[in-house]
């Protein structure tokens, strides 16, 4: 079974399982609060990305001792920039007219930028969720102030955004593919978001921050997130990777 096909499948399993699952404790047996559609929608998507990291850890086990040293590295580094981001432009972004409206999420999707970095840069399956896991799990050790929940938002992040890699068959790593990917990585977001923080707000809030998020999620990590790995490419530091062979072929 192709790599790609097999995370797929993996996604669709672990995501119908969890929304089964979900049925039997809230309907059949009454375990959980009565059934809940936005509840079900939240844990089908955290199943499904999760389903996406699981299905695509054998690929990482194929990895050259050089990408998974760059993919942790970069990891570190995003991780910390997270740290940095969330104490100076998410609190600057905090302001009434922003929080209350739902438009400070324009600012959220430099959260999701190492799963489309790294992948980008390596060109290997499993690339987007381990970057995002890696980086999140840097934060959290840091000292970042939503705790273990950033290795859930991790996970869920860099799921989504391998989905999109493994539905090209992680050989299209053009513009367009990057945005979806960014904007997958924000859906991930948001509904780990509702889970934990936001279901009391506002259904027009809530709407307001699904859309500001999923743009954010494309310019701020799939737009810039190539605009700052070409220019890396540039320097000629990446030359043993895809993307820094890509550039001399060009050239």
């Amino acid at each position: 079974m192709k790599s790609s096909t097999r995370t797929i499948l993996f996604a669709v399993i672990i995501g119908g399982l969890t929304l089964v699952i979900y049925y039997l404790a809230a309907v059949v047996r009454h375990e959980v609060e009565s059934w809940n559609v936005p509840s079900a929608i939240v844990l089908t998507v955290i199943g499904l990305a999760a389903g996406a990291a699981w299905g695509a850890r054998a690929e990482l086990a194929r990895w050259k001792t050089v990408d998974a040293i760059l993919t942790a590295n970069l990891a570190l580094v995003f991780g910390l920039l997270f740290l940095g981001w969330g104490i100076t432009i998410w609190k600057l972004a905090s302001i009434p007219p922003l929080k209350a409206s739902g438009l400070r999420d324009l600012f959220y999707g430099f959260w999701f930028i190492p799963a489309v970095v790294v992948p980008y840069i390596i060109r290997k399956p499993g690339a987007a969720v381990a970057a995002e896991t890696l980086a999140a799990a840097a934060e959290w050790l840091a000292g970042g102030e939503w705790g273990l929940t950033l290795l859930i938002s991790g996970l869920v992040q860099g799921g989504a955004a391998e989905l999109v890699f493994a539905a090209t068959g992680w050989t299209n790593y053009r513009l367009p593919v990057l945005m979806v990917a960014g904007t997958a990585a924000g859906v991930g977001s948001f509904v780990v978001d509702y889970l934990f923080w936001y279901s009391t707000l506002a259904p027009g809030v809530l709407a307001v921050m699904f859309v500001a998020r999923l743009i954010s999620g494309a310019i701020l990590s799939g737009w810039l997130g190539k605009v700052l790995s070409d220019a890396l490419a540039g320097t000629g530091v990446l030359s043993s990777f895809p993307i820094g062979r890509e550039g001399q072929e060009a050239a």
